[in-house]
């Protein structure tokens, strides 16, 4: 999917498991997010990501998974997780990792996943990205196109500790 320099904003679906102290009050500054077209899926800590996968809607362009440990986050955290995937470049990124616990994916990567509900519980970015990997259509050369970001790019900088190593 390229988006290119169109002024479209892409329907995203935020795939969500919470693993801080005050879930309502993080959904809350979630919804308040000034974005368009944005659905807000709560995966289950302990059914994993398939669930949640299997309810996004049709209509999406883009879903973000985020394993959310209350790392501040600024309210165009949306844009941000999904610009490096508007590429108008050939060989554009087709997923965007942020070492802060997110990935944004293209809806049609997300579609070619094999989902399977034999390994509940497992919430990993890590391992959800592995089949993602493979199931993604390669350069010219074999290559796929990541694109990442340091928790600094996405979060504002504090003096203190934020956030669980991944």
């Amino acid at each position: 999917m390229k988006f290119g320099m169109s002024s479209k904003t892409p329907a995203v679906t935020l795939i969500w498991i919470y693993e801080g102290k005050n879930a309502e009050a993080r959904r809350k500054q979630i919804r308040e997010w000034n974005y368009k077209h944005f659905e807000l899926i709560e995966a289950d800590r302990k059914a994993g990501w398939n669930r949640a996968v299997r309810a996004v809607r049709k209509e999406t362009d883009i879903c973000i998974f985020w394993i959310d440990d209350d790392k501040p986050v600024g309210g165009d955290f949306l844009s941000q997780m999904t610009q490096p995937l508007m590429s108008s470049e050939d060989f554009g990124p087709v997923i965007h990792f942020w070492s802060g616990n997110a990935i944004s994916v293209t809806k049609e990567l997300v579609d070619a996943l094999p989902l399977t509900d034999h390994e509940p519980g497992v919430h990993s970015l890590l391992k959800l990205l592995m089949p993602m990997l493979d199931a993604t259509d390669r350069g010219p050369n074999g290559r796929i196109h990541l694109a990442l970001s340091s928790i600094e790019r996405l979060a504002p900088l504090s003096l203190e500790p934020v956030g669980f190593p991944c």
